[in-house]
């Protein structure tokens, strides 16, 4: 028997069991048409073709015993999930600043320009800069 086959099929078979147990219960069909289905047909031809059976049966049992364990441990405990839970980073409403911030902003940058313009006029008329710095 081939440990590192066992292992290999051991981790995926979890994470298909875990993305079935994560999916919203309105989309799991979509998990497991996109995600389990393929993943399932080419476990099989390999299994089938290599003759690899008993190890594709035992990574099956023990991914299906960790992910049993987890889930009687934890998983049942967690708020099944909807698309109310699900947050997209980026889409998140930003406070928009107040027309005073903003115009105290701008004039902030404007005093800021004039005082290194005042200072780029300073160090040309004293003689400490020229073209070819």
């Amino acid at each position: 028997m081939n440990w590192l086959n066992v292992s290999g099929l051991t981790g995926g078979a979890l994470v298909l069991l875990f993305a079935m147990l994560r999916a919203e219960r309105k989309r799991l069909w979509l998990v497991l048409l996109l995600l389990v289905a393929p993943t399932v047909w080419l476990v099989m031809v390999w299994a089938n073709l290599r003759q690899q059976w008993p190890e594709t049966w035992l990574a099956l049992g023990l991914a299906a015993a960790i992910a049993g364990s987890w889930w009687l441990l934890y998983g049942r405990k967690l708020p099944p999930p909807t698309s109310d839970n699900i947050k997209v980073w980026g889409q998140e409403n930003v406070p928009k600043p107040q027309p005073q911030e903003l115009q105290a902003e701008i004039n902030r940058l404007k005093e800021e320009k004039e005082r290194l313009e005042a200072e780029l006029r300073r160090l040309k008329g004293n003689g400490q800069w020229t073209k070819d710095e």
